[in-house]
């Protein structure tokens, strides 16, 4: 055979001579090699190697040994606890009640301390237990306040004869006294720490340690220094802090060693360095220290077994549960209470990871994907069938898509969470879907698809100059990129570390996996794998929703038994309107109408899409599509929310060791699919939380590309290259945003608070300044470039200033964060109005 013959064959495209593509490009006859095959092929091998290692591994550590707590023992642990509660007095009855809390079985405790208040509420020391439960007990922030309040009050009266329990208390309480602050009470109160922590009594270290809670650092070297002190009640003490701390430094660890081994065996507060060291120790010491508290658990004062049993519970095995059992039978009622927690807490760290038939369900859908964008990739002949999809787009297939993309894996996770923890106020949102589809569809999209451009950025440059056109590219590539790094690592580090069972130091790997499949199918296929992935996966996440519902009412025994009858008292109560609540009917219309319409019209995502379609009637069936399928899915989320706080209130001991019901809300969903649904549907599910990371990252990879090869580097670039070379350009720059974004997810770290407010916090923050420009290209006649950016950076001042207004200030006030982007738009759009009024610069003609 000839070497001509042997060569890869190519498909040929007949393209009209007169086509043009959006850069410039005269487009005409050009071969797409279709060399996608080998490429698939690894990685598809790739896919498969890493599936099977990852299912060996998980199932080695599902083989380990794990501590079973039967029914009957948790039962009986519970009803000590309780009975702890009902009958002992004083400090014993705070430890049972705190336990009760923490393990998520509140009922009685409010009551049970309230009672308390009325009868020893003036008494010094125990007042300051009870309000300390009542503080922990109450789910209204306010009420919070005022008992911490007045612990603190205690605390800054220096004739109080309770200060010492008042301090410990606010450092239990992770209570802060940042420094730097500007109110002069808060200086005063910050003095009164820091006056107390240069001493040289009890109080000492509990000051230190809520110096140490208020440092964004966490220096922990201020209880490091008091492990020298020659008072061994100073150093217990000490020890009694680092152990609550969850992580110390290299130079306390080597202090607090050196102290325990120092400490006599006979002083009586070797325990608590005993505690910390067990905890904080080095590895190959901790052994030694837990043996320790095994021991002291069985014998000695009250106190020290109480300490023992207390730490236990964070280290315990199944071996220690004969230990921790006979506990339970002893005497003292403050040693029986942390022996049941001890026990509650070991039965919460029984692991649950997927099956071999789950990872298999999970390889069939990765193997899916790239074999959808091998497909599509045969069929890219022009930038606009890679960007647009040949703008020709089913509409219906184009707003599911649509839909997918802004349906994030963290938006799926936190309308449960939201749900769970605060009720359904936030399904108000539904409200505003009609105004946005009459301003978008009517207003907005007539505007677009009257230009038929691909990125749209170009607007701004044809209406408001270069500069402005620079300044939307760069904001919606810093709210992009950031946006798929916070998915990628949350996807990952969320829900795939804790169901595969894997170390968080795998993180990285598995985010690298992700962002490899993703963006290989996304380079390879354009915007018409995008699409098509995007519809394959909506229907997963609709089915995951559903099957969940289904799961928990069988399990409840029917719908009645999970649906709420009455307003939970953990459920704000809902207002209509007050710019001081976290959220009211009003508000989070406003925010949802303005974040839509902001999205619709700004964002290349959105637009994108809609320019995929054959005209203005087609634009609009993509966004009511879209919102249509919102409306469905905020419903079905909500039923999830709904099903999944009813299973686990009569479930809180499946909730994992360290988390709780409503301060873990976010997480239920991931916990639930991980021990309660069957294998096959577990990997099912899993699928559908990674097709919401997947669909979004890969139209993020995807617009992302557009707006970088139109606008950069085809506006810059002195040669035009043919439409051959333009479409392997944009998919070597689609590699190179999946890239930065996989870097970027290593280094993003933990998203601190509520999902749902970190998406209008952080995720959203420049959606509002992004807008404005196009608001102002498309709807101020005399809007002029230079007043444009200048009401850009008062939109951004205004947004973070109400986001991050803790953080600035180091105040709790401030308006509720639904009002930063409303604000946030006015105040930009009023600023670039009226500045544009100025006789500077000059003015283009409006489009």
């Amino acid at each position: 055979m000839s070497s001509l013959s042997q060569r890869r064959p190519v498909r040929v495209v007949m393209l009209k001579p007169s086509q043009h593509s959006v850069s410039g490009c005269r487009t005409g006859l050009y071969p797409v090699r279709t060399g996608y095959k080998p490429v698939l092929r690894s990685l598809l091998l790739l896919l498969l190697a890493s599936l099977i290692a990852l299912s060996a591994y998980s199932q080695s550590v599902a083989a380990d040994p794990v501590a079973k707590v039967t029914p009957d023992l948790r039962d009986n642990s519970i009803r000590t606890l309780r009975d702890v509660l009902e009958r002992e007095d004083r400090w014993v009855k705070v430890h049972a009640a705190e336990f009760l809390l923490e393990l998520d079985y509140p009922d009685r405790v409010e009551e049970t301390f309230l009672r308390e208040l009325d009868r020893n509420g003036e008494e010094p020391e125990y007042r300051i237990g009870i309000w300390r439960v009542l503080a922990k007990a109450t789910y209204d922030p306010k009420a919070k306040a005022r008992w911490i309040s007045r612990i603190r009050e205690v605390f800054l009266d220096p004739d109080a004869p309770d200060r010492l329990h008042a301090v410990e208390t606010l450092a239990k309480l992770g209570v802060t006294v940042p420094a730097g602050t500007e109110s002069s009470k808060a200086r005063t109160e910050r003095d009164a720490f820091e006056g107390v922590a240069a001493g040289d009594d009890a109080m000492t270290p509990f000051a230190r340690w809520v110096l140490v809670n208020s440092d964004p650092n966490h220096d922990d070297a201020l209880l490091g220094e008091l492990l020298a002190s020659e008072d061994a009640r100073i150093r217990g003490l000490a020890a009694y802090a680092i152990r609550h701390l969850p992580a110390i430094s290299a130079n306390t660890q080597k202090a607090l060693t050196s102290a325990a081994e120092a400490e006599p065996e006979d002083s009586e507060w070797r325990v608590h360095l005993a505690c910390a060291m067990a905890i904080h120790g080095l590895p190959d010491t901790r052994d030694k220290w837990t043996a320790e508290l095994r021991r002291r658990a069985t014998s000695g004062e009250t106190s020290q077994r109480y300490q023992a049993c207390q730490t236990l519970a964070r280290l315990a095995t199944g071996d220690d549960m004969e230990l921790l059992t006979g506990c339970l039978g002893a005497s003292e009622a403050d040693v029986r209470s942390a022996a049941a927690y001890a026990i509650l807490r070991v039965g919460r760290r029984a692991s649950h990871f997927m099956t071999a038939l789950d990872w298999a369900v999970i390889g069939l859908y990765a193997a899916g994907m790239l074999a959808i964008g091998w497909y599509y990739s045969r069929r890219t002949a022009t930038t606009d069938d890679y960007l647009l999809g040949g703008r020709n787009m089913n509409p219906l297939s184009v707003g599911l898509s649509l839909f997918a993309t802004l349906l994030s894996t963290i938006t799926y996770l936190a309308f449960p969470g939201e749900m769970i923890r605060y009720g359904p106020m936030v399904l108000a949102m539904v409200v505003a879907y009609p105004f946005v589809a009459l301003v978008v569809g009517w207003l907005m999209i007539p505007f677009f698809m009257r230009l038929q451009v691909t990125s749209a950025y170009q607007i701004l440059e044809m209406r408001l100059g270069l500069g402005v056109r620079m300044l939307g590219s760069i904001f919606f590539l810093s709210l992009r990129l950031l946006w798929m790094a916070v998915i990628i690592y949350a996807t990952t580090d969320k829900i795939l570390v804790p169901l595969m069972g894997l170390d968080s130091s795998a993180t990285p790997w598995l985010c690298a996996v992700l962002g490899v499949i993703t963006v290989t199918y996304t380079s390879m296929g354009g915007l018409r794998a995008v699409v098509v992935t995007d519809v394959i996966q909506t229907l997963i996440l609709l089915g995951g929703a559903v099957v969940t519902i289904v799961l928990v009412t069988v399990f409840l025994g029917g719908v009645g038994n999970w649906w709420p009858t009455e307003w939970p008292a953990h459920w704000p109560e809902p207002k209509l309107y007050d710019p001081n609540e976290r959220i009211t009917f009003f508000a989070i219309v406003l925010a949802t109408f303005t974040w839509w319409s902001c999205t619709s019209g700004s964002d290349q995502m959105a637009i994108q899409r809609y320019l995929a379609t054959r005209d203005v009637k087609a634009a609009r069936t993509v966004l009511i599509t879209t919102l249509s399928a919102n409306v469905l899915v905020n419903l079905l989320l909500t039923l999830v929310g709904f099903s999944l706080l009813a299973y686990f209130r009569l479930n809180p001991h499946l909730v994992p060791d360290g988390r709780t019901i409503l301060g873990n809300a976010d997480q239920l969903f991931t916990q639930f699919i991980a021990l309660a649904l069957p294998a096959g549907l577990s990997g099912l599910v899993v699928a559908g939380l990674l097709a919401a990371a997947m669909s979004s990252l890969s139209s993020g990879v995807n617009s992302s590309c557009s707006v970088i090869t139109v606008d950069f580097i085809d506006r810059f670039r002195r040669s035009r290259e043919n439409e051959l070379d333009h479409v392997r350009l944009a998919k070597y720059v689609s590699v190179v945003v999946g890239a930065v974004v996989v870097l970027l997810s290593a280094y993003v770290g933990s998203v601190q608070g509520n999902l749902f407010e970190v998406t209008y916090k952080v995720v959203n923050l420049i959606t509002v300044p992004l807008f404005g420009l196009f608001f102002m290209a498309m709807f101020v006649p005399w809007a002029k470039g230079w007043a444009t950016i200048l009401g850009a950076a008062t939109g951004m001042t205004v947004v973070v200033t109400i986001n991050f207004w803790k953080e600035l200030t180091g105040s709790s006030g401030g308006i509720s964060i639904f009002w930063a982007m409303p604000l946030a738009f006015v105040a930009q759009t009023a600023v670039g109005s009226v500045a544009s009024l100025v006789p500077i610069g000059l003015r283009r003609e409006k489009l």
